[in-house]
């Protein structure tokens, strides 16, 4: 039997029941919309001008902190420029950031114009972090500025530091890619996914590995010809 033929076999008042369900269904998916979207802007006002100036009134930056972790896209942005980042103009921030060690603001961090940070990446604010425009950081990204070796026999060698991180414009660096203190990404350069970056990254130079190394000078060198 045809589906045309099925379609005409079906009883009446069972079309009609599957109509109105349909039409049920889709009056219920419209209201939920309607409904969130003032919730979304409620809690953003609640965030906003409720929750984080009292909380930087406690001066519990700990409390801001969870705060920015936990919330949504838009509220994510709107964080950080209440806390003074510097913030590029279209500049994308994934949800679920940690920042760390942030002393009374985010001024420590700049993020510039079409730069893009994956969800989940860890920024230590104990000295500046810059991500040049058009940037990118995937997902995951750990990125050090102090070292502290606190009562360990490793502080009697290493005493505590606190060094700057600049990713230049155009640079990428991939998924769980972690970069010490101190270290410049290049214009243009690449760092691969889960690689530990100790040493500078020279521009439009692809580095891989633990520890970080280049993987071809010549391949490098071609591609700056």
């Amino acid at each position: 039997m045809s589906p045309f033929h099925l379609a005409h076999s079906v009883p009446f008042d069972v079309a009609l029941q599957l109509q109105m369900q349909t039409a049920l269904v889709a009056i219920l998916f419209k209201s939920c919309l309607l409904v969130s979207r003032p919730y979304g802007a409620l809690r953003r006002w609640v965030l906003l001008n409720v929750r984080l100036p009292f909380y930087l009134k406690l001066n519990d930056l700990g409390a801001v902190n969870r705060l920015l972790l936990h919330s949504r896209f838009a509220e994510t942005r709107a964080i950080l420029l209440k806390m003074a980042t510097n913030l590029g103009q279209d500049s994308y921030v994934e949800n679920h950031l940690f920042i760390h060690n942030a002393r009374c603001d985010y001024s420590n961090l700049t993020i510039g114009q079409k730069a893009y940070v994956g969800k989940d990446c860890f920024f230590d604010l104990s000295d500046k972090i810059t991500i040049g425009d058009g940037a990118v950081l995937a997902m995951r990204v750990t990125i050090l500025t102090h070292f502290d070796g606190g009562s360990s026999e490793a502080a009697q060698r290493f005493p505590r530091m606190t060094r700057p991180v600049d990713i230049h414009s155009g640079a990428y660096v991939g998924a769980g890619a972690l970069l010490l203190p101190g270290v410049t990404i290049g214009d243009g350069a690449l760092v691969a996914a889960g690689s530990v970056v100790l040493k500078d990254v020279p521009p439009r130079s692809e580095f891989a590995g633990v520890p970080a190394r280049e993987i071809s000078r010549a391949k490098s060198a071609g591609r700056d010809s």
